[in-house]
């Protein structure tokens, strides 16, 4: 399996230009894979054998992004191999990838969001325009791009409404 990733590296190195970062880590990646199957040749192994790794990780607590990349790894690997002819058969291929955990926004406090709208000073002119925009992204929810791009004649300044 040694001879299997060293060419794999070289190849990142030489025809993909991977960042170093990208081929240490694949690097780590598979050297720890190849510490999971332990003796098992590479052509013996399958889905269900990959199907073992991933539980491995999962109950390794790492997080389903880390796990991804890992799996990603894998599929860059065994796709190398496969158009290289080194195996017949590529196990990957079946396997999907763990479901992305989804991070909840962050938001302000009431108290941030007043500290933040009074932040500018309005003693000058940019100062009372910085107020504006954040009085008016505040109370509107609209975007920043909405806003930069927003024109004069798309406000109603006697109905209190933009379009």
């Amino acid at each position: 399996m040694d001879r299997f990733i060293e060419k794999f590296i070289r190849y990142l190195e030489i025809e993909k230009n991977a960042s170093g970062y990208t081929i240490l880590n694949y690097k780590l990646d598979l050297y720890n894979f190849k510490n999971f199957l332990k003796e098992i040749p590479i052509e013996n192994i399958d889905y269900l054998t990959l199907r073992k790794y991933l539980a491995f990780l999962k109950e390794s607590n790492l997080t389903n992004r880390t796990i991804s990349r890992k799996l990603s790894c894998l599929r860059s690997f065994y796709k190398f191999l496969f158009r290289e002819g080194l195996i017949k058969n590529n196990p990957v291929m079946s396997l999907s990838s763990p479901k992305q955990d989804k991070m909840l926004p962050l938001f302000l406090t009431e108290d941030e969001v007043v500290r933040l709208i009074e932040a500018p000073s309005t003693d000058n002119i940019s100062g009372l325009r910085d107020r504006a925009i954040f009085e008016t992204l505040y109370s509107t929810g609209m975007r920043v791009s909405e806003l930069v791009s927003l024109n004069i004649d798309r406000i109603d300044f006697i109905g209190g409404t933009l379009k």
